[in-house]
């Protein structure tokens, strides 16, 4: 049995997201896999009914708004407060599985594996990571956690997100390697039309993107696909089309 965690926490996604989740590890997996849910509403989430999958209570960190995204940090506490049962593969909830994610458990299995961020897709040395999809070892990396837990106040004020102080905390600790590209792709930049030329706000449909008369292109490694930013992923056809 292998570990799938995600964190679901606020108003910002409904349960939709949870149900989708489990029923493409269903599909896509080819092997057996236990749903983590760190949530702030255990009731809900049991409620649910979904096989294999847990509810397991946040932190009273007081958190609201777009810094709901520091809970991701639980996940690294011990296993005195999370008992898992070997390496976590994470994943944001506005992520599609596409493809089979097992070897998402053996690629680097000494490593932290964490994404670059999607910027590469126009910088190809861009320095920061992206949290969306992470794998990690539940006997390591505690300090994140702990760091975290005793100094939140000024964590948030120097870090704009859980990526960035990831980002930053891996440049004086070993032992962090970014997923394959093509394993995970950004809807919005890599997907959509076959990419875009440019990011921000003012991509324009059919001039900046490479190939506008198609509607979007998954390249055969990719295995998950994350929408980050808008749209969201019930917005689009893609996203409705892809859940199970």
């Amino acid at each position: 049995m292998k570990d799938v965690c995600i964190v679901y926490a606020g108003t910002k996604f409904d349960t939709r997201y949870i149900v989708q989740k489990r029923r493409q590890l269903d599909h896509y997996c080819s092997v057996p896999t236990r749903l983590t849910v760190l949530t702030d509403d255990p009731a809900t989430v049991v409620g649910l009914g979904l096989r294999d999958t847990r509810a397991v209570l946040l932190p009273d960190w007081p958190l609201s708004g777009r810094e709901l995204w520091w809970f991701k940090v639980y996940m690294f506490a011990s296993r005195d407060y999370i008992d898992w049962y070997g390496p976590v593969l994470y994943l944001d909830l506005d992520t599609v599985i596409v493809g089979d994610i097992a070897h998402f458990w053996t690629h680097e299995p000494q490593s932290f594996m964490i994404l670059q961020d999607f910027n590469r897709a126009f910088i190809s040395d861009y320095p920061v990571s992206n949290s969306s999809v992470m794998r990690f070892d539940p006997d390591q990396h505690h300090e994140i956690h702990r760091n975290f837990d005793q100094n939140w106040h000024a964590v948030i004020r120097q870090f704009r997100g859980d990526q960035d102080y990831l980002t930053n905390w891996f440049k004086t600790h070993e032992g962090m390697q970014w997923w394959p590209r093509e394993w995970c792709m950004s809807y919005k930049w890599e997907i959509l039309h076959g990419g875009s030329k440019h990011g921000g706000q003012t991509v324009r449909y059919p001039e900046d993107y490479y190939q506008p008369d198609v509607d979007w292109i998954v390249p055969e490694q990719c295995s998950v696909v994350v929408f980050h930013g808008k749209p969201m992923l019930y917005d689009t056809h893609f996203g409705m089309t892809r859940v199970c």
